[in-house]
């Protein structure tokens, strides 16, 4: 791990590019929040993007990396891959096996390049049908079971966002994107995840940095 304050980076599409609104409680901004002081949160979340975006890009951020690597890596992404092929955002349709491959080969590249940065993978949210035609809650819960078993391939930890969501409309501000509610109780999960699975990550067990 480099010396110096830590990093966390999280990396996604347009709900981690979201999460840094503050007046929506962003759960990006409130990790800012516990984290002043003790780490720098860089927010990656990219609108649009899927897994094969992200893909061929890793070395815009294996670049940032080379002067500071991260603490710990949040990868978040899913919610557009798992658009219906047959939709109107049947550009951004990774198929799940190609999801699945494209999540474990991210994690593979970056690992070897940072060895000393922790992982962690967050599952696809619940989807509103109703709300957002391009989507469908049953797939997205196909592909959040893909990331679920990529990190136990991998062995990296996964928090799994969309069993907790189900059947509470109320996290999500469009039917795809997360309300003030759904920004708040991923921030609450994320929060209890790493305290759970990298204690030593804490905002409470870092040092205070610039005493």
């Amino acid at each position: 791990m480099s010396t110096g304050t830590p990093a966390i980076v999280v990396i996604g599409d347009s709900i981690t590019q979201q999460g840094a609104i503050a007046s929506a409680n962003g759960f990006v901004s409130l990790l800012c929040q516990d984290y002043v002081r003790k780490a720098d949160i860089i927010n990656r979340g990219c609108s649009g993007w899927t897994t094969r975006t992200w893909l061929p890009k890793l070395e815009l951020l294996l670049t940032e990396w080379a002067h500071r690597a991260p603490a710990l890596v949040l990868i978040f992404l899913g919610a557009n891959d798992a658009a219906l092929p047959h939709a109107r955002d049947a550009h951004q349709h990774v198929p799940l096996d190609e999801y699945a491959a494209n999540l474990a080969a991210m994690v593979d590249t970056l690992r070897a390049a940072s060895p000393d940065s922790r992982f962690l993978l967050i599952t696809p949210a619940a989807i509103e049908d109703a709300k957002y035609a391009s989507r469908s809650n049953v797939e997205a819960g196909k592909y959040a079971d893909a990331c679920i078993a990529v990190g136990y391939k991998k062995g990296v930890p996964v928090l799994d966002v969309w069993r907790p969501m189900q059947g509470r409309p109320e996290l999500l501000r469009d039917g795809l994107h997360l309300s003030v509610e759904g920004n708040t109780s991923i921030h609450r999960w994320l929060t209890t995840t790493i305290a759970e699975q990298f204690p030593a990550l804490t905002p409470d067990a870092l040092p205070t940095v610039f005493q």
